[in-house]
């Protein structure tokens, strides 16, 4: 990395975390509806599906497909995830109710917060000449959810999937982050939570990347991502401060 001039991160779980994460939402819906249910059986219930059909998206993925997104699109992945858990807790007719409720505890302002080294690392790349910003999957508000969180100030670019219309793993969001940093594949490091969006999508596009695990903030956390992925050494990182450290000892 030592032509390093941009720093592109995905914000949940890599900048910000849910204070309830939404395992505990879903498990909260559940036994308020009768159905005692713990976070846990719901995160071990979507990783088991999710974990299913991982080699069909990762061939997917190999095979050149294009990914949408809009906010209708990212809304709909919850429909889905609430189609899981309340169908296998025999919620099913009250879907469309405890789906909503979901969405509004999961998805406000009020529910996120920064992780504490957030804003230190941010300033300390940019101090440094580096351009930062966000890469993330997320619906068009977000950018109202970084200015809440005082983030804005901090960022040169800010790249929303909602917005752009494509999402990660598509390369073409990452060659969005390129535009807007103004800089090449080699010039720019990645950093995010998930697999086949952050690291094998940034890869597709010639951009080095690093995988960041928050333990028990992770939206997995009792599922490490990179588990069987078989990294290399410094591939993955605990923390920003860790993103730091990558960057000076391959500088």
């Amino acid at each position: 990395m030592r032509t390093l001039k941009a720093v592109s991160f995905d914000v949940g779980w890599t900048l910000t975390y849910p204070i309830e994460s939404m395992w505990e939402i879903y498990a909260r819906l559940c036994t308020e509806s009768g159905v005692p249910t713990t976070a846990a059986d719901c995160e071990q219930l979507v990783r088991s599906l999710w974990s299913s059909g991982q080699e069909q998206a990762h061939e997917r993925f190999r095979n050149g497909a294009s990914y949408s997104d809009s906010d209708a699109e990212f809304a709909g992945l919850f429909v889905q995830m609430s189609h899981m858990i309340f169908g296998r807790a025999g919620l099913g007719e009250r879907l469309a109710e405890l789906s909503q409720r979901f969405f509004e505890a999961f998805w406000n302002e009020g529910t996120w917060q920064l992780f504490p080294d957030t804003i230190e690392v941010l300033r300390e790349l940019r101090a440094r000449g580096l351009r930062v910003g966000v890469l993330s999957n997320a619906p068009s508000n977000l950018r109202d959810m970084l200015e809440h969180f005082g983030l804005l100030p901090h960022l040169d670019f800010a790249v929303i999937s909602a917005i752009e219309g494509v999402k990660k793993p598509d390369r073409r969001i990452f060659e969005r982050v390129l535009e807007r940093a103004g800089v090449a594949p080699h010039e720019v490091l990645h950093v995010g939570d998930m697999f086949l969006e952050d690291v094998a999508g940034a890869g597709a596009a010639g951009i080095h990347s690093l995988l960041i695990e928050r333990g028990e903030r992770s939206l997995f956390p009792s599922f490490p991502e990179s588990a069987g992925r078989s990294l290399p050494p410094g591939a993955v990182v605990r923390t920003l401060r860790d993103v730091v450290r990558a960057i000076d000892e391959q500088g």
